[in-house]
């Protein structure tokens, strides 16, 4: 905790290219102990199905929250998994290429929201996804943070 009273919250952000195998669910979970992160947030799992039991298959115990966008086919796909004594978290909208979600920490009733986002690689579903998140109502004062793989070049 900081003088201001807020806390800085590690966020681990993946684009995991799958996480269907056991390797892979090893190297998240070895991550997600050396970050001692409070929410993960993966992109592209590759996973068209997600619930309780996959997670608690590759996810440290303290992890017991998670929203989800399913993969369609052989790509895409998102979660973010939170701890639910630190944070209560409020899906607020959920699209193919993007999770938002309101936290509330239970240590001091901040509120935040994160955006978890896998942008679409065909011009079609890019332009969507642009339109998207340029409609996105972030209020001034509000604290937002916006991270994933947004699949753009520069």
């Amino acid at each position: 905790m900081d003088n201001s009273g807020t806390r800085n919250w590690n966020v681990l952000c993946w684009n995991v290219r799958g996480l269907n195998s056991t390797a892979r669910q090893r190297a998240v979970r070895e991550k997600i102990d050396e970050s001692q992160c409070s929410i993960i947030c993966l992109q592209e799992t590759k996973c068209p199905s997600i619930d309780a039991n996959f997670i608690r298959s590759w996810c440290p115990r303290r992890f017991d929250q998670f929203a989800y966008i399913p993969s369609m086919g052989a790509s895409g796909g998102l979660i973010t998994v939170w701890n639910s004594s630190i944070f209560e978290g409020v899906l607020i909208d959920s699209q193919q290429f993007g999770l938002i979600i309101k936290f509330i920490s239970k240590l001091n009733a901040e509120v935040w929201t994160l955006v978890n986002v896998y942008g679409p690689c065909d011009q079609q579903r890019r332009d969507t996804f642009v339109q998207w998140l340029y409609n996105l109502h972030i209020p001034f004062d509000a604290n937002w943070l916006l991270l994933g793989d947004f699949n753009f070049m520069r």
